[in-house]
């Protein structure tokens, strides 16, 4: 592996972490639902585009439409880990907290 491949791999992992941290965030505040996981997405990308945007315009740095892909592909593989592994498959609709805590003790609290 040398070290541009590594360096070019970033991109996907930057973007990636940007997202997960806007849906932390979000959860954190108990706004966290299929729709803001949407908003999160298209915003994270968006950043991305600006990010290569700005490039353009400094000096020994280019835009490149390969670099613009790869941080889409973080943004969208992590956005779809998301919406399957958390979203559909836990039946969060909204995914706050308390709903997440009511379900795991549940069958603690019933009584006999």
């Amino acid at each position: 592996m040398t070290l541009g491949f590594s360096l070019e791999s970033l991109h996907l992992v930057e973007f990636a972490l940007l997202y997960v941290l806007i849906v932390l965030a979000l959860h954190v505040h108990n706004r966290f639902t299929k729709a803001t996981n949407l908003l999160a997405a298209i915003f994270a990308s968006f950043y991305g585009f600006i990010d290569e945007t700005h490039q353009f315009f400094v000096v020994g740095r280019s835009f490149t439409v390969n670099d613009l892909i790869k941080d889409w592909c973080g943004v969208w593989i992590t956005y779809f880990v998301v919406e399957f592994k958390y979203l559909r498959i836990n039946n969060h609709s909204h995914g706050t907290t308390n709903d997440v805590v009511d379900n795991v003790f549940a069958p603690l609290n019933q009584k006999h």
